[in-house]
């Protein structure tokens, strides 16, 4: 009896006992479609968190002054800074590797104000290279440009809502003053430029305030209204952005390595970096063991389905006793009989195989989907999915099947 034949037979003994079967593929449906829709859900949620890294600068490395031990109060001196003149004799160094360096500085929040028009505000101060290290797009005028920085300008960058707010969505609010109100400033700012916000629909990152709009001004003039840092001629934290071609997660040791020498030995404080590429390589290695682990503990329930399909191999083998024994009459040989059996167990397998990958495909697109990670089954879990089932029918389909091919022939003939 050929492959075509053996095959032949299983459907058609899985058609005269639907029932039966679909109860015995249970097990292997529950398996497999779980590990699919883990895997699906894996897979959307390493793509969003990559992809989300991307978007906020999958290349860019944070670096900042820190204390070498906190348990230690602690006091910046003037040489524990690192200045511009450093950034830029960093940069030059490594020309190669770094796209530009960015800071910041923070004047808090506050209160942005036009006639009867009030907006909760966050005032950042920039560098220049800061639209391009945290991608910031423009809808309207200008960034933050040296000249801004080198003269203390009283310019601001505000977000579209506020423009719309002010001049609506077709206005143009550049060259208009605008007030903002910290805690502990007062100030009139000339819009310059007007951004679109960065939106981060993802729930794995929290972005803050979202009802609070960043506003940005010259990071000198940010510096010189804040008490704190009117008298600092350097930074605590700023971010470099490292080319397309550098491995990023190995250049923010050698970032740290640069300005750890900068510091003076006596200081209390250290560098610290870290690069957002291998942030997110650790992110999505996480979620992958997570799955993983996941998928194992539902594939137990494929052992559970394999165990089903032994037993109604065995039935199947004792129901079908006497034709075993006509066959062997007729001059069939055990392999024969044995394959038939196997065959059949596979058959099984394969069969709630395919239905799992379906159901697990479908429940993962539908729950990747609910929760903002779109993403389509992944390919290599898929095959590896139905070439288990089929493992399953052979190692569980063996004993059922040598039992059938030993039998005697006399014997099975007189079974009733």
């Amino acid at each position: 009896m050929n492959l075509f034949e053996n095959i032949r037979l299983a459907l058609e003994g899985l058609r005269a006992n639907k029932m039966r079967a679909l109860l015995t593929m249970l097990g292997i449906i529950i398996g497999i479609s779980s590990v699919m829709a883990i895997s699906t859900l894996g897979s959307a949620m390493t793509g969003s968190v990559t992809k989300t890294m991307d978007k906020i600068g999958g290349k860019n490395i944070m670096v900042y002054v820190t204390a070498k031990n906190y348990e230690v109060a602690s006091t910046f001196q003037e040489d524990d800074y690192v200045t511009m003149d450093e950034l830029e004799n960093f940069k030059a160094a490594y020309s190669d590797e770094v796209k530009a360096i960015s800071t910041s500085s923070s004047l808090g929040a506050g209160e942005l104000s036009k006639g009867y028009i009030h907006r909760n505000v966050t005032l950042t101060g920039v560098s220049p290279d800061y639209s391009m290290v945290n991608n910031v797009k423009l809808v309207q005028g200008r960034f933050i440009s040296p000249r801004d920085v080198q003269g203390d300008r009283h310019v601001i960058i505000i977000d579209t809502t506020v423009r719309n707010s002010l001049v609506g969505i077709h206005g143009d609010a550049l060259g208009m003053e605008i007030q903002v109100d910290t805690q502990n400033t007062n100030e009139t700012y000339t819009v310059i430029g007007v951004y679109e916000k960065l939106v981060i629909d993802n729930p794995l990152f929290n972005m803050g305030d979202e009802t609070r709009i960043e506003c940005f001004i010259p990071i000198s003039t940010a510096m010189a209204l804040n008490s704190e840092t009117a008298n600092v001629s350097g930074y605590t934290n700023f971010t470099i952005m490292a080319t397309s071609g550098t491995d990023s997660a190995a250049f923010s040791q050698i970032s740290k390595d640069y300005f750890i020498k900068t510091l003076a030995k006596s200081s209390d404080f250290t560098i610290q970096a870290e690069s957002l590429e291998a942030m997110a390589s650790e992110a999505t290695g996480m979620l992958g063991t997570l799955s993983l682990g996941i998928s194992v503990i539902a594939g137990i329930s494929l052992l559970v389905g394999g165990i089903g399909v032994m037993n109604i191999m065995l039935v199947s083998v004792t129901e079908r006793t006497k034709e075993i024994g006509i066959r062997k009459a007729l001059g069939a040989r055990n392999s024969a009989i044995r394959s038939q059996f196997i065959i059949e167990a596979i058959i099984i397998c394969l069969i709630g195989g395919l239905i799992g990958v379906g159901l697990g495909s479908g429940l993962g697109i539908l729950g990747s989907t609910l929760m903002k990670f779109p993403s389509t089954p992944p390919f290599g879990p898929m095959i590896i999915a139905l070439c288990f089932s089929m493992a399953i029918g052979v190692f569980f389909g063996f004993y059922p099947a040598n039992k059938a091919a030993k039998l005697d022939p006399i014997d099975a003939l007189r079974y009733e």
